[in-house]
This record gives C-alpha cells, structure tokens and sequence, in this order.
C-alpha cells in the first residue's frame, strides 16, 4: 500500500510539474526579454538579431529589446547568458566562434557552450571571401598564396581576434602549407575591412555581399569564396575547394538560451522565428539578405537539426585547431 501511495505521488508531482510547465509557455513571454548579442553593433549578425527581435516582440506581445555585449570573442556576452534564469526571459545571439570555435582552441572557458547553453534557432550563414586590396599583384587565391610563399612574413594579412577564421586560415597555411602572412590585428572584421580599403593591409576576409560594389568599382579583388557552391552575385569568382584551399569556414549566426530553459518556451520561439520572420520573404530581404546573411540548412529549422549542426561544426573545429596549432591561453 506503502509502494502504491508513493507511486501515485510521484506520478502527481510529474503531472504537476508538466501543466506547470504547459502553464509558463502559454503565459510566456509576461514581461519584456532581453537577447544579449555578443556580437557588434551594425554587424550583420546584430541586424538578423533585431529583426528577429521586431518580429518576436510584435507576434508575442512583450517588447524583446536587445543588449549587445561583445568582447572576448563572444565570452562576455554568452558568459552574461548563461547565467541568466532560465525561464525564457533571457536570450542570446552567438556566432559560430563563440559557440563552436571557443570550446575547441582556448584552453580555458568560464562556462561550457555545449552543457550551459541550449540551441533555439539557426539564423543564417555569412558568407565571405578571401579579398585583396586592388593593388597586390594576384587575380586567384593560389597567385596568392604563391605571392607569400616567395615573400614570407611580408604580405600582411588584417585579422580580428584569436579566435576567428582569419586567424586560424593563417596559422592553417603557415602549418600546413608553410605559407607565412604577416597578422595584423584589428578589433573586429569591419576594421580590417576597412584596412583593406585603404591600402593599410594586402589581404582580409570579409562578406562577400559587402565587398560585391567595392569590387565592381576596382578598389578589391575576391580571390575565392569560403561556401560549397559559388555565391549567385560573383559567379566568376571560384570556391576555396575549387582552388585548392581545404579549409573553409564560414561564419553562422544562432539564437540560444540557457540551459534548462523549458523546451515548450523554446520550441514556441524556434516556430515564430522561422515562421514569421526567417521564412517571410520581405523581412527575410530587409534583415537577412540586406546583410549579406545567406539563407541554407539547418537556418530555420528544428532544434533538433540546430544541434546536429553544432556537433558537425564541432568536429571540424577540433581537426582545424590541431592542424594549424592554435590555442589561447
């Protein structure tokens, strides 16, 4: 009899807990949500951000205001996620360096991406290019890198922090290819973008989509670009693989919470992004295209294909790290 009361205990608390839980998600959101994007503000990943933000706060009833905290290659903000409450009321926006990268090449972490974050949606990938300025003397990424072969250390190559792609593409090349760049560092992508413009480094990864018009007017050249496919806008310009290059990493953008966040709030915000905003070709347009974000799986879909994503990026993080030798302390 003893056995039986406690079954039936447990299984009311259960039942409790879940209507509570069915309760939080058709009450949620009842207050204003904060999505803390560790990211810089007017990037691209900070547009996709406040799009999704327009579009949560207008279907779902709360204002869903938007806090940038970059830094850190993403550690300040998604630190300040993670240990928010996990009731919903607290979002993030990360890039793929910050939830995928940072794990793999720092030897320390002040929270673990994989156990104290849970994946919302996907948002898009960035494309980029591998771009000179005009004036160096190479018309494809092999005369480039053939170019620094025979000059080692003297071509100059913007960067935007340790853990980022242009980084690791040099350590990369200097390790595998014996091909050495000189890293010239920069605070963020834009700043050596804008190097490049100005003739104050050769050599940069940027978005291909921003660098279209500086090309067409002869103040760049895109050597290759980091995606499977061409992109659509620089037909002529071949892929990474299609000249020779085998690592290609290409910058993605995802929403997040933290972990122990209750699914049923999680998948209500995962159907309104993609529905409403991700898959509405207007605002698609304004915030995601306008921004140079492109549009392919798993963006926009489940959760479930969200995850099997990161553990891929994840593994090919660990391969890329260990091949160029990269680690920050």
């Amino acid at each position: 009899m003893k056995a039986h009361k406690s079954t039936l205990a447990l299984l009311a608390s259960i039942a409790c807990a879940f209507v509570s839980l069915c309760a939080q998600a058709q009450t949620y959101p009842n207050r204003p949500v904060r999505i803390i994007a560790a990211l810089t503000s007017g990037g691209p990943g900070d547009v996709a951000t406040r799009g999704a933000s327009q579009v949560l706060g207008q279907v779902m009833g709360q204002p869903f205001v938007v806090e940038n905290r970059p830094g850190a290659d993403g550690i300040i903000g998604g630190e300040a996620c993670v240990k928010a409450a996990p009731d919903g009321h607290t979002l993030c926006t990360l890039d793929s360096f910050g939830v995928s990268l940072n794990p793999v090449i720092r030897a320390k972490m002040p929270y673990d991406t994989a156990r104290d974050l849970t994946p919302i949606v996907h948002l898009g990938f960035l494309p980029a290019g591998i771009i000179v300025n005009a004036s160096v003397p190479a018309n494809s990424l092999r005369e480039l890198l053939e170019l620094a072969k025979t000059k080692p250390g003297a071509i100059t190559w913007g960067s935007f922090g340790l853990a980022s792609s242009s980084n690791l593409y040099m350590e990369w090349l200097k390790n595998v290819r014996g091909i050495a760049f000189l890293n010239v560092p920069y605070k963020g992508a834009s700043q050596a973008w804008q190097a490049v413009l100005a003739g104050e480094v050769q050599v940069a990864v940027f978005a291909t989509g921003p660098a279209v018009p500086q090309m067409s007017a002869g103040k760049v050249k895109v050597l290759a670009v980091n995606t499977e496919a061409r992109f659509p806008r620089l037909p002529n310009v071949p892929t990474f693989r299609e000249s020779g290059m085998e690592l290609a990493i290409v910058t993605w953008f995802g929403m997040l919470a933290p972990a122990g966040t209750p699914r049923e709030i999680l998948l209500r915000l995962n159907s309104e992004i993609s529905k409403e905003f991700i898959n509405n070709a207007a605002l698609k347009e304004k915030y995601l295209s306008a921004a140079g974000i492109e549009v392919f799986a798993p963006t926009g879909g489940s959760i479930e294909a969200f995850n099997e994503f990161l553990k891929r990026e994840q593994a090919m993080y660990v391969g890329a790290v260990k091949a160029a030798g990269v680690s920050v302390e």
